[in-house]
């Protein structure tokens, strides 16, 4: 009876601890769109901070070790260290003043989050700055630390406007 007795006790401690590890291994998981939207907005902020830092190294850090960057009207640059070459080569030509992503949908799951959306910028070319327009098509993979890091980068100028 004592026996029988120990185990109840024990009993709400394990379901404690359960409820514990549960939650633990849930932390960082996007669950919804809405979470997920979130996610990529912030992820999107710290690309634009980059951008306008003219910071190709930082920027490289974005993507994953296999990613591809797909510029308007140009060949897939494959890797993040031609990634990196490809952003400061562009970088010594242009400086971003401003940028501005608005995520227009997010589908997928923990492990891969599909992005479209628009960016708007300013961009100083020699003496000019312009206002480009792109429409883009991101996605995002999950990394082994619960981070996501960009694994397919593909815009193109939006002419809807």
């Amino acid at each position: 009876m004592k026996t029988k007795n120990l185990h109840l006790l024990h009993f709400p401690h394990l379901c404690l601890a359960a409820i514990l590890l549960l939650s633990c291994s849930q932390k960082g998981k996007p669950s919804s769109k809405a979470e997920m939207k979130t996610l990529l907005e912030k992820q999107n902020q710290i690309l634009a901070t980059a951008f306008v830092a003219g910071d190709a190294r930082k920027l490289a850090k974005m993507y994953t070790d296999s990613a591809r960057l797909s510029p308007d009207g140009a060949h897939f640059i494959v890797g993040r260290d031609n990634i990196k070459a490809f952003w400061s080569k562009d970088f010594k030509s242009s400086k971003v003043l401003k940028m501005k992503s608005n995520v227009l949908t997010v589908e997928g799951n923990e492990d891969l989050i599909y992005e479209t959306g628009i960016t708007v910028s300013d961009i100083l070319y020699k003496d000019s700055v312009y206002k480009p327009r792109i429409k883009y098509v991101n996605i995002w993979a999950k990394q082994p630390n619960g981070s996501y890091k960009l694994d397919v980068d593909f815009w193109n100028d939006d002419k809807t406007e």
